[in-house]
C-alpha cells in the first residue's frame, strides 16, 4: 500500500540474513541448502479454456466459442545465472526438477486465464513443492516444513475469496474483448471494470492487511504479493484507452498519487529481480511512451511499437544497471526480430552482442532463432528427406505448372484449420496444370512433421523453411503473417501475392487466372 514496500521487502530479507549470521556464532555452522525440488503429479495434457467458462469448474454443454490455448503452461523462474527458465513438466504423470538455487526465495509463476495476475508461488531455498492440479490450475503442497496454504497458494485463495472463482475485474478490463461482440463495447466496459478493479485493489490490501495481522502469512509474502498487486493496477492504467480515460477524468493531485504507489526502488534490482511482477515493472517502464505503430494486412494485423527505438533508450538509461538490461535489452530485441527488417535484425543482435553479459541467453536467442545472417539473401528449404534447396530452384524446379503456396506452421491454428479445405482444392484441381506447395515458416521441424501426418498433407509438395527469420526473401514477398498464399503462373512470375485462402475464393481465383492465360 505504501511507495517503500519493495524497500520493505529486501530490507526483511537482510535482516533475515543477518540474524542467522549472529546466530551461528553460537551453534554449529550448518550448511545452507542451494537447491529446490518440484514435484508434478498430473500436469494436464493440454490447456485449453473456453471463454464463455466464466467461472471456475463451471460445465459446459458444448465446446464452440473462442477458445485460450496454451501448448505448454510450465513453471517459469529466474535460475542462479539471472536467465528465465520454463519447466513443463510430463502430462499425467509424476515429474521432479531440481533447480539450483543461491537465493533466499524462488518465485514459480504459471498462467490461469481468470486471473491478469500470475499463479505464484514463493518458495524458500531448500523446499520440496508437490503439485496437484484441478480445473488445469496447480496447488502446491511444501513436503519439508509446515506453511499455511493460504500462503502458498494465494492466488487461488484470493479468486475464490474476492472473486468467486470467476473472472477478476482486473482480467476483463482487456478480457471483456472477448465476450462483446463490437469495439465501442469493449472500450466502455473497460473503463467500467477498470473503475471496478480500483475497488477490487482496496479490498484486496484490506484482505492482505487481514492475513498479516492474524499471523496466516508471513510479512515477507504479505509485502510480496502487495506488490504483485500494486504492479497489476500500474498495468492496467497503461492499457491505452484507460490511459486516456484516467487523463480526462482524475485531476492532477490523484494521478500523481497512484504514480507514487507503484514505483519501486530500482537500485534494489538485483535482489528483485527474481520476481516475475518486478520484471513487468521494468518491462512497463522501458516503453517511454512510445506511439503504437498499426499494420494492416488485409486478414491480418497488429499494433507494436518501435522497439529500435526502446533498445536505444533502454542502453542509455541510467536508471538500469547491467542486470535490469540484460533483460530489457533481450525483450526489446524479440519486438524487433517480430516486426523489423532483417537489416535491422542483423545491426541490433551486433548490438545486442555488445552490450549484454548474459552470454547463455544470447546463445540461446540465436539458436532459437537460427541468427545466421551469412545467407539472407537466400531463402533455404529442406525437405523429408533431409535435402536442400533455395526457392529460386524450387520455382524453377516447377516452371511449366501454375503454383499455389501455402506459407504456414504446425503452431498456427488457422493455418491447420484450413488444411482440409486445401486438400478438398487441391483434389478438385488435379486435372489441372497446378501444382500445391506448401512451406513451413518459422515451426519445429519435429512439429512439421508430425502435422504433416495429422493433416494428411502429401509429403512430396511438402518443405522445411530453415532460416525464415533471417531471409530477405521473406521480406520481399511481404510475408509477415500466416496463413499467407502465392500464385505463380507458369513462367514463374508471381501473379497474386496476397491469393485468396482455400474454401475462401481460392478456386475461383485460379480457375480465373489459369483459364485467361
Amino acid at each position: 500500500m505504501k511507495s517503500s514496500t519493495s524497500l520493505l521487502f529486501s530490507l526483511l530479507i537482510i535482516i533475515f540474513i543477518s540474524c542467522k549470521k549472529e546466530e551461528t556464532k553460537l551453534v554449529t555452522k550448518v550448511s545452507k541448502p542451494n537447491s529446490i525440488v518440484l514435484i508434478s503429479l498430473n500436469a494436464p495434457q493440454k490447456y485449453v479454456h473456453l471463454v464463455k467458462q466464466d467461472s471456475i469448474g463451471k460445465i459446459l454443454k458444448d465446446s464452440i466459442g473462442p477458445k485460450a490455448i496454451w501448448s505448454k503452461n510450465g513453471f517459469t523462474y529466474l535460475d542462479h545465472m539471472n536467465n528465465i527458465q520454463t519447466w513443463t513438466p510430463k502430462p499425467n504423470a509424476p515429474d521432479t526438477l531440481t533447480i539450483e538455487t543461491y537465493h533466499d526465495y524462488l518465485e514459480l509463476s504459471t498462467n490461469n486465464f481468470f486471473t491478469s495476475i500470475k499463479e505464484t508461488f514463493l518458495v524458500k531455498n531448500g523446499d520440496t513443492v508437490i503439485f496437484n492440479y484441478e480445473h488445469n490450475i496447480p496447488k502446491g503442497k511444501i513436503k519439508n516444513r509446515v506453511i499455511n496454504d493460504v500462503e502458498l497458494n494465494y492466488n487461488s485463495y484470493r479468486l475464490k475469496k474476492l472473486f468467486d472463482n470467476k473472472y477478476t475485474s482486473h482480467f476483463l478490463i482487456f478480457g471483456n474483448l472477448f465476450l462483446n461482440d463490437s469495439l465501442e463495447k469493449f472500450e466502455q466496459k473497460s473503463i467500467e471494470y477498470y473503475i471496478q478493479a480500483k475497488q477490487d485493489y482496496e479490498r484486496e490490501v484490506k484482505l492482505l492487511d487481514s492475513l498479516k495481522d492474524n499471523n496466516i502469512i508471513s510479512k515477507t509474502n504479505y509485502l510480496y504479493r502487495l506488490d504483485a498487486l500494486n504492479m497489476l493496477m500500474k498495468k492496467n492504467k497503461s492499457i491505452k484507452n484507460i490511459k486516456k480515460w484516467i487523463e480526462q477524468n482524475e485531476t492532477i493531485t490523484a494521478t500523481e498519487k497512484f504514480e507514487r504507489i507503484y514505483e519501486f526502488d530500482l537500485s534494489q534490482t538485483d535482489s528483485l529481480m527474481k520476481f516475475s511482477f518486478f520484471r513487468d515493472y521494468l518491462t512497463n517502464i522501458s516503453q517511454y511512451n512510445l506511439t503504437l505503430i498499426e499494420e494492416n494486412n488485409g486478414s491480418s494485423g497488429g499494433f507494436y511499437i518501435d522497439s529500435r527505438i526502446r533498445f536505444d533508450s533502454i542502453l542509455k538509461d541510467p536508471r538500469f544497471n547491467q542486470t535490469a538490461k540484460n533483460y530489457l535489452l533481450f525483450d526489446a530485441y524479440q519486438g524487433i526480430g517480430l516486426n523489423f527488417k532483417v537489416k535491422d535484425k542483423e545491426a541490433y543482435f551486433k548490438k545486442l552482442q555488445e552490450n549484454t553479459t548474459n552470454i547463455e541467453a544470447l546463445n540461446k536467442l540465436k539458436k532459437k532463432y537460427k541468427l545466421d545472417f551469412s545467407k539472407t539473401e537466400e531463402l533455404l528449404l529442406t525437405n523429408l528427406k533431409n535435402e536442400t534447396l533455395n526457392y529460386k530452384t524450387l520455382l524453377e524446379n516447377n516452371q511449366g505448372k501454375w503454383l499455389y503456396i501455402d506459407f504456414w506452421a504446425s503452431w498456427c491454428a488457422p493455418c491447420r484449420k484450413l488444411m482440409p479445405e486445401s486438400n478438398k482444392l487441391r483434389k478438385e484441381l488435379k486435372n489441372q496444370n497446378i501444382k500445391f506447395l506448401y512451406l513451413s515458416l518459422n515451426d519445429k521441424k519435429e512439429e512439421w512433421i508430425k502435422a504433416l501426418k495429422r493433416d494428411s498433407i502429401p509429403k512430396h509438395q511438402n518443405y522445411f523453411i530453415e532460416n525464415g527469420s533471417t531471409s530477405k526473401v521473406i521480406e520481399d514477398l511481404n510475408i509477415k503473417t500466416i496463413p499467407h498464399y502465392l500464385i505463380y503462373n507458369p513462367k514463374g512470375e508471381l501473379v497474386n501475392g496476397f491469393a485468396n485462402r482455400p474454401g475462401k475464393g481460392a478456386k475461383k481465383q485460379l480457375m480465373e487466372l489459369m483459364t485467361a492465360n
